[in-house]
């Protein structure tokens, strides 16, 4: 009967142990998609302090609330060291429920200078030079375009028509058209708490009809003629 028990001991912790679930690499980490167009990044928890829109189908990064928005990470740990901690009004983006691969658009425009003559010299290639910028997006200042970048660690804005075209691809990570999944769906591949518990009954059960069967010969005999008293 000891045995019985011990056994039917280990078989439970068995059981208890499908409630543990795996835990994130990144645990934690909350990230929100971007799903429409002219989704701004604010310096402040404001619709006035616009900074530029951010690039649909990528993500931000949630690290916290304010009234209507989200306070937001975006590019932290990304290769030139130009984070950002802004926010977003969260009815705007997407909250998922993964850590994407490639959360942000890593994405550079050539910027076009030109110098400014003293109206001495003719008009040479001298007098122009190109730098590398990282792109962070768009913002519209009256009727003209600008792009929101950083420049050797500094950033600003720079006008679209001195900038080369940009074009850069969607995150495909998660399809427009995909079913969000549902609010109390389980994690695929994972045990719900109702599989657990008949799991658990189920094993319990067989464990009951293991030890009616196999029990002591002199232990079957009385409980025969216990049953045969009965009826």
């Amino acid at each position: 009967m000891k045995k019985f028990i011990l056994v039917l001991l280990a078989a439970l912790a068995a059981c208890m142990s499908l409630f543990a679930l795996p835990v994130s690499a990144d645990e934690g980490a909350r990230y929100a998609r971007v799903t429409e167009e002219g989704v701004y990044f604010y310096s402040a928890a404001d619709e006035g302090a616009g900074l530029f829109i951010l690039p649909r189908t990528y993500f931000v990064r949630i690290v916290g609330e304010a009234g209507a928005f989200y306070r937001v990470g975006y590019l932290d740990g990304s290769a030139d060291g130009g984070a950002l901690e802004g926010y977003c009004l969260a009815d705007e983006v997407t909250p998922v429920d993964y850590v994407p691969e490639t959360p942000y658009l890593e994405y550079s425009v050539t910027v076009t200078y030109s110098a400014g003559g003293d109206g001495q010299m003719p008009d040479s290639p001298l007098a122009e030079y190109e730098v590398s910028a990282a792109y962070y997006g768009e913002f519209a200042y009256g009727s003209a375009t600008c792009y929101y970048v950083n420049i050797g660690g500094k950033f600003g804005y720079v006008p679209a028509s001195a900038c080369s075209a940009v074009s850069y691809p969607e995150n495909p990570e998660h399809s427009e058209t995909e079913t969000p999944p549902e609010e109390n769906a389980q994690p695929s591949g994972g045990f719900g708490a109702l599989n657990v518990v008949l799991i658990c009954v189920l094993a319990v059960a067989a464990l009951g009809a293991i030890w009616f069967l196999f029990r002591p010969a002199k232990q079957r005999k009385n409980d025969e003629e216990e049953a045969e008293d009965v009826f």
